[in-house]
């Protein structure tokens, strides 16, 4: 298989090594495997044109990314339109989409089960024609997100640290959404401070992931509680995989729902990255709509 290799050489896990070098010895590992690999590396702002170049001129058959989850969705949402496969080495602090398909986080570890891997489908997440690869919210998490850019961290562990600074002060004064959510026919209308959309249902007994990405359906979830203390006893039990059976979280799901809001834009984070929203929230699953690079099942 001819693969592109795009690496972000301001990703936490490649500090204080030359990517060049690391970008070369992953392409080792591919070549090993029979594969033809064209790497480049590439600094954060640049990845998002590259993957883009890539994806439009289609100069081989998968494009496999290195980075955190922020660039790995946006490649995601290009490699969906162009129908290029995408392979993900996590090289980021979480790496969500990574664990939902079982990649290995160690990053030669992840490119030796890709290189051993398949060809696969999975589901894909839209909100007003915005792909996404794990999550839309509302209300606490992009106020946390805009709080936290205002703080300063260096590293994976001072960004830990600053969610933790930024989590005290939003919960302190937590916004409120007056919505009304049209699914499966009926109309449900909650006063709640945050909304979660998922693509598929969330896991259980780990950090907040889907366990499988080909169910065809999105969650939902909304707090029941505004108050400080219950919101942080939501946020410990969810970091800690408590999803389906949490008496503070309402759920369902469904392979499409509009969220209605009495405002006209709403702030938003699509995977991460803030941006702006007009309502109502049309979102939806695209079944099978991303092809991926699959790990091999380790032994």
């Amino acid at each position: 298989m001819k693969l592109a290799l795009l690496l972000n050489r301001n990703a936490g896990i490649l500090r204080g090594r030359d990517p060049d070098r690391v970008a070369e010895e992953l392409s080792d590992v591919f070549r090993a495997r029979g594969h033809r690999v064209v790497p480049e590396v590439h600094s954060g702002r640049d990845m998002a044109p590259a993957i883009a170049r890539i994806c439009r001129e289609k100069p081989c058959d998968a494009v496999v990314v290195g980075g955190g989850d922020g660039t790995v969705s946006a490649a995601a949402a290009k490699a969906a339109e162009s129908g290029l496969a995408l392979g993900v080495l996590p090289l980021g602090t979480m790496n969500l989409f990574a664990r939902s398909l079982r990649v290995p986080l160690g990053m030669k570890a992840a490119a030796e089960a890709l290189a051993a891997g398949s060809l696969g489908t999975v589901d894909i997440g839209e909100v007003n024609g915005r792909l996404f690869i794990h999550h839309v919210t509302l209300g606490l998490h992009p106020h946390l997100i805009k709080t936290r850019e205002g703080l300063s961290y260096r590293s994976a562990w001072g960004k830990v640290f600053a969610n933790i600074q930024s989590w005290w002060i939003v919960v302190g004064q937590p916004p409120r959404l007056d919505a009304r959510i049209r699914i499966a026919g009926r109309d449900i209308e909650r006063r709640t401070v945050a909304i979660l959309v998922s693509n598929n249902p969330l896991g259980e007994g780990h950090l907040p992931y889907a366990d499988d990405l080909s169910q065809g359906q999105l969650g939902l979830y909304l707090p029941k509680s505004h108050r400080w203390h219950d919101l942080i006893r939501l946020t410990a039990s969810v970091a800690l995989g408590e999803i389906a059976r949490n008496p503070l979280l309402e759920s369902w799901y469904d392979k499409e729902f509009e969220i209605i809001l009495p405002e006209r834009l709403v702030q938003a984070s699509v995977d991460g990255e803030i941006i702006s929203l007009e309502t109502p929230l049309r979102c939806r699953v695209r079944k099978g709509g991303l092809r991926v690079l699959l790990p091999a099942p380790s032994t």
